[in-house]
């Protein structure tokens, strides 16, 4: 399948912003731009997996103080604990704003949150077993703040990190660390390597087909859940910082979205 023009700007521009980050030389610029021209042949997630491992080999993962210094940070905000659904969904998607470039634009100094665009999250008041899959290290008070408000609303939450570092997500170590410090009392899971929770490797199918709910966060997530397409009943949290995403729930750049996977797939496919 073509990829969307909007989509491979977005997978070039970050990749170049990224090896700038790590002062890569031109030599280096070369191998990753190389290297992410390789990995169109896989899925878009799995090309930015792919094109990241590929820098990593390069340059080495530039993000590693960069993630500690705005989990930090992050640690130094107040968050309001959430009263509502609403709140605990503003919340989380509000966590998403720590990111590194979204497609060479997005810069997160300079963002701006909008509003919440939340279509079919009433499964989120059912309650049962959730796995919740986190995204960026520095929202994981933010996401540690919205699992809490799903536990009281009746749902045993397990979040679920993977074990190979990506931009500055973290990882299950980094989670394992922090959990105590957030006052984290619910389950704890590792997905292998850079495997998503929608990914088809054994563990991802085993994790979604013993609960009742995912729920996941970021654009990567929201990617692998289009890439894959699960059947498991998923919602996803993400910011809205690229276009596809935003049109796909008819949101704007900025915009909080809360989205039950099919209506997400629906959108990508032709609107809602």
């Amino acid at each position: 399948m073509k990829w969307p023009e909007d989509c491979l700007r977005c997978l070039f521009d970050a990749r170049i912003y990224d090896a700038y980050q790590g002062n890569a030389t031109d030599k280096e610029i070369q191998l990753i731009i190389g290297g992410t021209a390789s990995s169109l042949q896989f899925p878009k997630s799995k090309a930015f997996r792919y094109s990241w491992r590929i820098l990593k080999d390069v340059i080495g993962d530039v993000y590693q103080r960069t993630k500690w210094e705005l989990f930090k940070k992050a640690l130094e905000t107040p968050i309001e604990y959430p009263k509502s659904l609403e709140d605990a969904l503003r919340i989380a998607t509000l966590g998403n704003m720590y990111d590194t470039a979204v497609g060479g634009q997005y810069r997160m100094q300079n963002a701006k949150y909008g509003k919440l665009i939340a279509l079919g999250t009433d499964l989120l008041l059912n309650g049962g077993k959730m796995v919740y899959a986190i995204d960026n290290l520095p929202e994981l008070p933010y996401d540690v703040a919205a699992a809490k408000f799903f536990q009281r609303l009746g749902w045993e939450v397990t979040l679920v990190a993977r074990e190979e570092s990506y931009e500055i997500d973290a990882t299950y170590s980094d989670l394992a660390e922090v959990a105590q410090l957030l006052n984290w009392d619910g389950g704890l899971e590792a997905l292998p390597s850079d495997c998503t929770i929608y990914d088809r490797c054994d563990e991802a199918k085993e994790l979604r087909s013993n609960v009742d709910l995912i729920v996941s966060k970021g654009l990567l997530n929201a990617d692998a859940y289009i890439d894959f397409q699960p059947s498991e009943p998923s919602i996803l949290l993400y910011m809205a910082k690229c276009r596809p995403l935003a049109e796909a729930v008819g949101a704007e750049i900025g915009d909080g979205v809360a989205v039950l996977g099919e209506i997400l797939l629906k959108g990508v496919k032709g609107g809602i």
